[in-house]
C-alpha cells in the first residue's frame, strides 16, 4: 500500500503520546505505523479483502492533518463511543465509514457511518494493509488538458469558476503528495 505519510521526521514518542491521551495499549504493528508515518492519505487505494471499499486515509495522532487527527476528534460522539467499545479508529473511507481496530484481539472491522453495523474484514491490522492495494499517483492532468476534455465531450458550457477553482485546488493537492510504500 503507497500512502502520503503525515510525519516528516522519526519520533517514536507518538505511539506513547496517543497511548498515554486514549487510555489505552495499542498493538505493536500499528505502533511502528503510527511512529514511521502517523497516518497519511492514501489517494487510489482500496482494500481487496471482504467487504472491497476505498481507504482514503489513515488517522495520526498529533501534527497530523487536522481532519485526520485522532487527538482533534477523539471526543466526538461516533469515536469516543467506538473506543468505549474497544475499537480504535485507524482509517476512513470515501463514504464515511470508518476502519476500526478491535483493541483485546487486533481485528480490524468496518463500522458504517450510517449503521450500527459493523463487519470484520481481516485478522490483524498487518493483514489490513498487506490487503490495501493503491495506485501511483501519475500524471496531474492541467486544467487547460482538462478544459479540453470537457469540451470535447460537449460539456464546455459546465466550465465554472467554482469548477476551475477546484480543479486547480485538485491540482495543487496532489502535486505535493510523496507516496511511499508501507512498511512495518
Amino acid at each position: 500500500m503507497l500512502i502520503s505519510k503525515f510525519k516528516l521526521e522519526t519520533n517514536e514518542d507518538i505511539s506513547n503520546e496517543m497511548e498515554k491521551a486514549l487510555c489505552v495499549q495499542l498493538p505493536q504493528k500499528y505502533k511502528i505505523f503510527i511512529d514511521r508515518y502517523n497516518g497519511g492519505e492514501t489517494p487510489d487505494t482500496n482494500w481487496t479483502g471482504k467487504g472491497k471499499t476505498d481507504v482514503r486515509g489513515f488517522y495520526g495522532y498529533d501534527n497530523a492533518n487536522d481532519y485526520w487527527d485522532i487527538k482533534e476528534h477523539r471526543t466526538e460522539t461516533f469515536l469516543s463511543e467506538l473506543l468505549v467499545r474497544g475499537f480504535l479508529v485507524i482509517a476512513e473511507n470515501s463514504f464515511g465509514d470508518m476502519f476500526c481496530m478491535k483493541l483485546e484481539d487486533e481485528t480490524v472491522w468496518i463500522a458504517y457511518h450510517d449503521s450500527s453495523k459493523m463487519v470484520a474484514i481481516a485478522d490483524d491490522f498487518e493483514s489490513f494493509i498487506n490487503g490495501c492495494k493503491s495506485k501511483k499517483i501519475g500524471h496531474i492532468s492541467t486544467i487547460e488538458e482538462r478544459k479540453a476534455r470537457l469540451i470535447a465531450n460537449g460539456h464546455g458550457d459546465k466550465l465554472s469558476e467554482n469548477m476551475l477553482r477546484g480543479w486547480q485546488e485538485e491540482i495543487d493537492k496532489y502535486s505535493k503528495l510523496v507516496q511511499e510504500e508501507v512498511v512495518i
